[in-house]
């Protein structure tokens, strides 16, 4: 029985940090309405991106074309919701009516025109229009709201401000079974912070600026950002939205897998998180407070096959990302703790899990992992909120020993 234990001990330990680096690393993420162009003698007014009507209100949309020739031109109209046609008038004109559908809760309609293909032949300048539409329900339920916001059919991207900061924390869940009927329960979060540079609502599509991803320049809100696959089970996805954050819930049947939730951190472009002071025994030392960074945790129980837990097993993963002389720099930690497990050993003879490596575009000597050392956690550290002092020796292939010492702060809430 020992044995079993010390086996799924060193199974949980070599998973927590697995996933954890794992999580880490990947990369798990606005077309402007047209202006009015001019058709010969005619115009035309573009429909705005987004509007809002109360459940029941009389809703009237209207190209208001004007000159020459306008009333010839045919439109064709599409108004769906739930993926349904919905009954309105002025079928052909530049202007429609219908009355906004009765709704449970916040609801999207789509709206869409187009020139009649006769037309479009010999009319230039036309961009087809697309509108999608909020409708409030005006009687909600009496009973709490959902801790994460109001559910609704779809995010509403006006919030997603260009050049605004949100932070984004994933937190999903995921079991293991082994062929022994034994299993493992994985909890793993990531926080990261993104600026928007752009946000589409007919497409559910938003351009991002990743702190540490540089190829991840868009998300899909439609798409589950978590990319979760349930094993067993209907998968369902939900969301939640409040004034200055969303979340995109994933379920197996009614069992939560995952969780993202988007918080506005400010309106403004930020690109300072905390700080990094490094010293280098050979190189020029590191002083900057123009860092961004990632950070993440991975918690590892195994269970017999009698649902004892049998062990348990924590992992942290942190990425620290700057410049350093007008070129890319990283410092990663990797542990097998908590966010606030005090004093965490860097020396690979007791543990080779636990490390620092350093990415640098300066200098390439400097692209190695440590060998010994260690990493002081302040007590009241979480995983939004980080601070350490460090110091380690680096070796590299090519026999370099480098002493660094230094501390950081990231905050990220």
């Amino acid at each position: 029985m020992q044995f079993k234990i010390e086996k799924h001990a060193m199974l949980t330990k070599k998973l927590a940090l697995s996933a954890v680096i794992a999580l880490s690393l990947s990369a798990c993420g606005s077309d402007d309405a047209p202006s009015a162009p001019r058709v010969q003698n005619i115009t035309y007014e573009a429909l705005p991106a987004i509007l809002t009507f109360n459940e029941g209100e009389t809703v009237r949309l209207s190209l208001n074309t004007k000159g020459e020739g306008a009333s010839g031109l045919k439109f064709n109209w599409t108004v769906k919701y739930l993926n349904q046609d919905v009954t309105f008038t002025g079928q052909g004109s530049d202007t429609i009516s219908f009355k906004a559908p009765n709704v449970d809760m916040h609801s999207t309609m789509q709206v869409s025109v187009k020139l009649d293909e006769a037309n479009s032949t010999k009319t230039f300048g036309f961009h087809d229009q697309h509108l999608s539409l909020n409708i409030k329900n005006l009687n909600p339920p009496t009973t709490p709201t959902h801790e994460l916001g109001e559910e609704v059919s779809e995010i509403d991207t006006s919030v997603l401000t260009t050049g605004s900061t949100w932070t984004e924390t994933h937190k999903q869940n995921s079991r293991i079974d082994q062929v022994d009927s034994s299993y493992n329960l994985v909890d793993s979060t990531l926080i990261r912070s993104f600026i928007v540079e752009s946000a589409d609502q007919n497409k559910q599509v938003v351009g991002t600026n990743y702190c540490g991803f540089p190829d991840l320049n868009s998300m899909e809100l439609n798409a589950s950002v978590l990319s979760i696959k349930c094993s067993s089970g209907t998968p369902l996805t939900q969301y939640f939205q409040k004034e200055n954050s969303f979340s995109i819930v994933q379920k197996c049947d009614e069992t939560i897998v995952g969780v993202s939730t988007f918080e506005k951190k400010s309106n403004e472009a930020i690109a300072s998180f905390g700080s990094l002071n490094m010293q280098f025994k050979n190189f020029a030392d590191l002083q900057t407070k123009e860092v961004c960074g990632v950070v993440a945790t991975s918690k590892v129980t195994a269970h017999s096959a009698d649902n004892q837990e049998v062990a348990k097993e924590e992992a942290t993963a942190i990425r620290l990302v700057t410049q350093q002389e007008g070129n890319d720099f990283e410092l990663h930690f990797a542990f097998n703790e908590a966010p606030n497990g005090f004093f965490v050993s860097l020396n690979s003879f007791f543990d080779e899990n636990n490390k620092a490596t350093i990415i640098s575009g300066s200098y390439p000597e400097l692209n190695a992992s440590s060998q010994s050392g260690s990493l002081d956690l302040d007590a009241k550290n979480s995983i939004s909120n980080m601070k350490g002092t460090f110091n380690f020796v680096l070796k590299n292939d090519a026999g370099l020993n480098e002493a660094v010492e230094g501390d950081f702060e990231l905050v990220l809430e």
